[in-house]
């Protein structure tokens, strides 16, 4: 599917919204589990697709804002292995980085 064939963005509906509250169902759980997520998409009438994708995009949403960095994605940082960064390092950060080039330095010796 090209660019131009994209499917629309979904909105949700004002029914669906009241039903689903799904500031209320992200609070109480960040993971659904298949046969909630089932269940949602058949009392909103959604794909489960769509019910999965609204999760994923918020759990991205809170982890960018808050800057968190998963301890694997530091290590290749420090590697020169990864650099999709979207959020600026911190001095915390730079320093574990600087320490991990050291020791691979100090490894490779």
């Amino acid at each position: 599917m090209s660019n131009d064939e994209k499917r629309p963005r979904t909105a949700f509906s004002g029914p669906q919204l009241a039903s689903f509250c799904p500031q209320h169902e992200f609070a109480e759980n960040r993971y659904l589990t298949e046969r909630r997520r089932q269940a949602l998409a058949a009392e909103l009438g959604l794909a489960e697709a769509q019910i999965k994708i609204w999760f994923q995009n918020k759990r991205a949403k809170i982890k960018k804002a808050s800057g968190q960095r998963n301890p694997l994605a530091l290590q290749l940082m420090a590697q020169g292995l990864y650099n999709h960064s979207t959020v600026p390092l911190t001095r915390e950060e730079e320093e574990l980085e600087m320490k991990a080039r050291e020791r691979e330095q100090q490894n490779r010796q």
